[in-house]
């Protein structure tokens, strides 16, 4: 193998396979990115056989050809030389030699043909949407799943478009729950369970880029595809939670307030807040005020009035201060609406003008 092409495609080509490759002691060459040189492009290949990618840049190629080098060496390398707008790579005696005008690196290999193949999907499920809709849909929610892998079917993203020809992305942990929909014309399809990893790696790579995603899926398996970069994942073997069973159909309060200013009391009570994080929440419509409040022993106490148009019941009720914060930030709207449905039941956050996303929280038993 022997070919010419440029730093910056390399780099970025490089980085984007680092995080994929895995860090595994049994399987060394799960460790490697594949490097692959054929006609006029240079392919880019990691796996860490639960996720893969593939990753295409121009090349100007003398001598076709493959090699297996370990991808964070390679990573660094690229990541630390500087100048130089091309970089020259030759294979030498089952080595890498990477060339520049000040530098020449060997990087040592391992065999090309150890190294796995990333499984082929042919399916009839598939869909195209917009980047920015497909990374807002997971960024909405995807905060919600559950850390632990004990459950795999809510340490995942529900996805599962109906008859209203809207994608739906969901994610719950069993103490919160996120739903949000995207207004875009879609099939009827899914469901599919994205796996937590898969969606943080997703929107590291896809963030940001322009125009339409293509995707494709069956059971087992999720191929995105944006340009020259092909991700593949596993899917989540499960059966995702039936959540509309416990979004409150009936409430007794409705408090409207500013989404600025409760961050920043959110963020104040926080400082004062117990070991479980635990927020009182106080609902008064006879005086019409809401108020929440924090205390421990050790930093003290805080009281925060907050201005509010309520409408319904008082009350008095404990969240995680935590969970309400998470959902804010990504709540595009000036207000808010915070709907109680009773003592000891979940509370819903949506915004005030936007109807594609609710945010449920159970409440604090103390």
């Amino acid at each position: 193998m022997k070919l010419l092409c440029f730093k910056k495609d390399l780099k970025e080509a490089v980085s984007i396979c680092e995080r994929i490759s895995g860090k595994n002691l049994n399987l060394p060459i799960l460790n490697n990115i594949l490097l692959d040189a054929e006609g006029v492009n240079l392919k880019l290949t990691s796996t860490n056989l639960e996720l893969g990618v593939e990753v295409i840049i121009p090349a100007k190629i003398e001598n076709k050809g493959k090699i297996s080098i370990p991808s964070n060496i390679f990573n660094s390398f690229l990541s630390n030389i500087s100048g130089n707008d091309q970089i020259n790579l030759e294979v030498q005696n089952n080595n890498l030699i990477i060339s520049t005008n000040n530098n020449s690196t060997l990087i040592k290999s391992q065999p090309a043909d150890d190294f796995p193949n990333l499984p082929k999907l042919k399916s009839d499920n598939k869909f195209s949407i917009p980047v920015i809709d497909f990374i807002l849909g997971f960024k909405m929610v995807f905060y919600s799943c559950a850390t632990s892998t004990i459950k795999p079917e809510i340490s995942s993203v529900y996805l599962y478009s109906n008859k209203t020809n809207m994608l739906t992305f969901t994610a719950t942990d069993s103490f919160r729950l996120a739903e949000n929909k995207i207004n875009y014309f879609f099939p009827e399809l899914g469901p599919i369970l994205i796996p937590f990893k898969t969606v943080l790696e997703i929107i590291r790579i896809f963030e940001g880029k322009d125009g339409k995603i293509d995707i494709l899926f069956d059971k087992n398996q999720i191929n995105i595809k944006k340009d020259n970069i092909i991700f593949i994942s596993r899917l989540t073997d499960g059966i995702f939670p039936d959540y509309n069973q416990i979004i409150p159909k009936k409430f007794i309060a409705d408090v409207i307030i500013n989404k600025d200013f409760f961050i920043n009391s959110l963020k104040i009570s926080s400082l004062f807040s117990g070991k479980l994080n635990e927020l009182n929440m106080v609902v008064n419509s006879e005086e019409g005020f809401f108020t929440i409040k924090t205390s421990n022993n050790e930093s003290g106490e805080n009281i925060a009035k907050i201005p509010a148009k309520i409408t319904g019941e008082s009350i008095k009720i404990t969240f995680n201060h935590k969970y309400i914060y998470d959902c804010l930030p990504n709540i595009d709207s000036e207000e808010i609406i915070l709907r109680f449905s009773g003592e000891g039941k979940p509370l819903l956050i949506t915004g005030a003008k936007d109807n594609t996303f609710q945010y449920l929280v159970m409440p604090m038993s103390i």
